[in-house]
């Protein structure tokens, strides 16, 4: 079983599949096409699925002997956004969808790990489900998914790689515990008396309490929270008032919350929500706060199977990128984390074309295709360590 060769073998089929990804990009819970042309891809190969919630496919590579369950994770949705370069021969050609955070990718790469596996079938044991997840960028499927796998038993494990365009090909991020933040998005409203700007004292005056509000929610981090384990409480906006001499009926103000430890969004929310209805009451006035989930857990590895993951990367010629803090970008691969013992990784490729940017989200957003390869490997290889003979 040489895993190098049989990922090279699979290595332009991962190139041309990404880029007709890339092509044909499908912006949250629109995945149609993609979904379809992962189907096809999987009837070639004979391994069997099921479309599971609002779109996810989720396939089910059986070895027919006892052992454990692996399940590899990719996400494929794509966001609403424009490509800025459209001389490359892959660019987009869906107006206003573009594949900018790497999730065509992710996809091609779980293709191409899906070939290499059924040629390695008589070297595993047990199981393998290959999750291809919708609508990671709005915080969709990856619930659907989890509940699928614990209605069919769990999983032992669950693996997945983020590609960075930051780092080079052939980095591997894959540290133990905290790797990305846990993210929530909260309101605030203000509810007061509206009234003509010339007689303040006749209306009750909604934007002096929001202000307030605004700057003593920003210093919960560190006033209330245990400065070891770090949070971001960021408002980000504040809306109200219609003309300069009128008061309002009520103000908004919108944000976010990042943090790294499982029941910390219970905690900062429960202070918010303290210092926003005191406060407006203080100035006679009413607060309303509501909590909108973008991913609500943090991502964090296992460190006993991240250990697993660094010894089967160093076999296929990772380089370990230097130790640094966990990102505030966020993923609801957490849920999976929390669900099961696993981990997610960081895997590099910077794309040094000219005009191409490495900044996710970004409309010159592209990937270096060499990255690919190695990953496959990666997958299997990780599969063989886990559930070989």
């Amino acid at each position: 079983m040489d895993l190098f060769k049989l990922s090279s073998q699979v290595e332009q089929y991962v190139i041309d599949l990404r880029r007709e990804f890339h092509q044909n990009p499908e912006i949250s819970f629109q995945e149609v096409r993609t979904t379809t042309r992962i189907k096809e891809e999987l009837d070639k190969v004979g391994i069997p699925y099921e479309t599971v919630g609002s779109g996810n496919v989720v396939a089910l590579f059986d070895t027919g002997r006892p052992g454990k369950t692996l399940a590899i994770r990719a996400d494929i949705d794509a966001l609403p956004m424009e490509e800025n370069d459209k001389s490359r021969p892959y660019c987009s050609k869906v107006p206003g969808a573009m594949h900018s955070c790497g999730h065509d990718g992710h996809t091609a790469m779980l293709l191409g790990t899906a070939k290499v596996l059924s040629q390695i079938k008589d070297e595993l044991t047990g199981k393998i489900y290959l999750c291809f997840q919708v609508a990671e960028e709005v915080g969709g499927g990856a619930g659907e998914i989890v509940a699928y796998l614990k209605e069919k038993g769990g999983v032992d494990c669950v693996i997945g790689t983020h590609l960075d365009g930051g780092s080079d090909a052939g980095v591997i991020h894959l540290p133990d515990g905290p790797l990305m933040a846990g993210a929530y998005l909260y309101e605030i409203e203000v509810k007061g008396v509206g009234g003509h700007g010339s007689r303040p004292d006749r209306a009750v005056d909604p934007i002096k309490p929001a202000c307030d509000i605004l700057l003593k929610i920003a210093s919960i981090p560190a006033q209330y929270h245990n400065p070891f384990d770090t949070c971001v409480v960021s408002s980000c906006q504040i809306h109200g008032g219609s003309a300069s001499n009128i008061i309002p009926e009520s103000v908004k103000i919108g944000g976010n919350i990042r943090f790294f430890k499982y029941g910390d969004a219970d905690r900062l929310f429960e202070r918010i929500r303290l210092v926003a209805e005191n406060t407006a009451k203080a100035y006679g006035t009413t607060a309303t706060v509501t909590a909108l989930p973008a991913s609500p857990l943090p991502v964090i590895n296992n460190p006993e199977i991240a250990a697993i993951g660094r010894e089967v990367a160093a076999s296929v010629g990772f380089t370990f990128a230097p130790p640094h803090d966990p990102t505030c970008g966020s993923d609801n691969y957490a849920e999976f984390l929390a669900a099961f013992p696993g981990f997610y990784c960081d895997t590099g490729a910077n794309c040094k074309n000219p005009g191409a940017s490495g900044n996710h989200h970004n409309p010159t957003f592209d990937l270096d295709e060499s990255a690919f390869r190695r990953i496959v490997e990666f997958f299997a290889a990780f599969a063989v360590r886990f559930l070989g003979k």
